[in-house]
């Protein structure tokens, strides 16, 4: 209707910027580049105009288009925000160039697969999205029925998804206000978020229209029905803040909690966080929440976390890194507590639309997501999401190994394994990270490309092989730091004139002085350490 009455009255180009912005919000792209195309140049009037109206070309693929009116509104734009508009300009930017970039190969790097849409009586004409995996052929999902969002059911029985059901057993209080949900690995667990209003889209959209939603865990009862939704807590859900997407699995005797949420102390948007709790305990005593750090999280919006405790590997959607549309599924490894840099998953996992709500299948044989892609005959526009399966591209083949000691030949227990990919004489690319209790290790790879495998534990010096991906024996030695082939670390002080009376002598043995399991090397600098009169120096360097 704003359409229509901006176009029979040219005179005021407000209305027309009405019309783009509910386009835009309900990410019709293409009518909203028409509509934002007729007054993006009016900038002191529509601020923003020109970006959106370069972000809705892009997300309706029109890259080089979109490339030329993201220069066009940074270089034109007088704004007080300039720096924070080319910092974000050139972020769209890569991400059309990225995109131009992947178009033309056959499988993406990051996740080779096919995808296929779901039928037509699971993708219904609402919204459909949050798909939940709870075994290799019982899939749970949300669904928006008469404005309130429903879980729904489907069992696929002889390779064909049959017609969903809703969900029984919840409690009306969860049901009425809920969002999005997944279950513990174990299914006693049902972790949910409840909305202060019908969450009909399951998501926070690009215009920063946000439903405020808490997370909130039911327990399976002895009967197989659900207890009531129980609230978790304040330092879980933040007053007056948004935690949502929840995930659950377990590792290590704990049980783990990932979410989004808008907190305070964030990187900006929605952030992601992680939690604990021993799988021993029935309490809701959740660590306090830890923020994934800088390497994940942006200064937009970072959702729908997805995390598989075996290879150590975070799926998850943002916008805030380049992406080839709006949100973006991207991976990212863990490593030594730390998280690699996010990989773009590529298409066509990814579209020039919203991809998001990633997950993988309990067998490791592709998963689902959630997209508002054009696809098929039956999907021409780009308005509400619908449920996607994606299948490995090339059939896996196993790699098998195993990490022993050197020179007894043992297998050491609680070992690090790492998978990198070895292709084109490139820096090897960090795939998957597994922790090995008994010292054997087991990856899914690709006949088709190079790999190095690389093993650490405390006490022994790394080691890494590059095997033939037919050669199911592979074997690491690992050398002990004390292995009596290596020479023994030395202590030594490198003396100044006022070195300080009781310093440890040059050259004596670290065995000597410390305990074996510590290499040190000192070096007191008289002239950049102050020597205070009676400064206990031994006692000092002791600590």
């Amino acid at each position: 209707m704003y359409e229509l009455a901006g176009r029979l009255d040219g005179s005021d180009p407000e209305i027309l910027y009405k019309a783009a912005e509910n386009y835009y919000r309900v990410r019709d792209y293409q009518r909203a580049a028409e509509c934002y195309g007729l007054v993006k140049d009016e900038y002191k009037r529509f601020e923003l105009a020109g970006l959106r109206y370069a972000r809705a070309l892009k997300q309706d693929r029109r890259y080089d288009e979109a490339i030329e009116s993201f220069k066009r509104f940074g270089r034109d734009y007088k704004g007080d925000r300039k720096a924070q508009v080319i910092n974000v300009v050139t972020n769209e930017i890569r991400g059309c160039e990225l995109a131009l970039q992947m178009a033309p190969l056959k499988v993406s790097p990051v996740l080779p697969a096919e995808l296929k849409t779901m039928p037509e009586w699971v993708n219904s004409t609402g919204n459909d999205f949050a798909p939940v995996a709870f075994s290799d052929n019982v899939l749970y999902y949300s669904t928006v029925v008469q404005g309130q969002v429903k879980l729904m059911r489907t069992l696929r029985q002889s390779g064909l998804w049959q017609q969903p059901a809703e969900a029984t057993g919840l409690p009306e209080s969860a049901s009425f206000n809920y969002g999005t949900g997944v279950f513990s690995p174990d299914g006693s667990r049902f972790y949910c978020t409840q909305c202060a209003e019908p969450n009909v889209a399951g998501r926070s959209n690009a215009s920063g229209q946000r439903t405020l939603c808490s997370l909130y865990m039911l327990r399976r009862t002895a009967d197989g029905g659900w207890t009531a939704p129980v609230r978790l807590r304040s330092y879980i859900n933040m007053p007056d803040h948004t935690v949502t997407h929840p995930f659950v699995t377990h590792a290590q005797g704990n049980e783990l909690l990932f979410f989004s949420s808008d907190r305070e102390g964030g990187s900006g948007g929605l952030d992601l966080y992680v939690c604990e709790r021993p799988l021993d305990s029935e309490d809701l005593d959740f660590s306090f929440p830890q923020s994934l750090g800088s390497t994940v999280n942006t200064a937009g919006d970072e959702v729908t976390p997805f995390f598989d405790p075996a290879s150590q590997t975070l799926w998850f959607s943002s916008n805030g890194f380049p992406s080839i549309g709006g949100l973006d599924v991207f991976k990212s490894v863990r490593s030594a507590g730390k998280w690699s840099k996010p990989e773009n998953a590529g298409f066509p996992v990814n579209s020039s639309a919203d991809d998001y709500f990633f997950t993988l299948k309990k067998d490791g044989s592709g998963g689902f997501l959630a997209s508002n892609r054009q696809e098929g005959p039956n999907k021409n526009n780009t308005r509400d999401e619908d449920i996607f399966e994606f299948i490995p591209k090339n059939p896996p083949v196993t790699l098998s190994g195993r990490v022993i000691e050197r020179g007894s030949n043992r297998l050491l227990t609680d070992c690090m394994v790492a998978l990198y990919e070895a292709d084109n004489n490139s820096d090897p690319r960090l795939l998957e990270v597994r922790p090995s209790e008994d010292g054997t290790f087991l990856f899914n790879v690709s006949p088709e490309h190079q790999y190095t495998i690389e093993a650490s534990k405390d006490g022994y010096l790394a080691a890494h092989v590059q095997p033939n991906v037919t050669d199911y024996d592979v074997v690491i030695r690992l050398a002990a730091v004390t292995d009596p082939e290596r020479p023994e670390p030395v202590f030594t002080v490198q003396k100044g004139a006022d070195t300080p009376d009781g310093f440890p002598p040059v050259n004596t043995s670290a065995r000597d002085q410390i305990q074996p399991a510590f290499k040190i090397h000192l070096k007191y600098n008289p002239i950049s350490t102050p020597n205070f009169p009676g400064t206990n120096w031994p006692a000092i360097l002791a600590k």
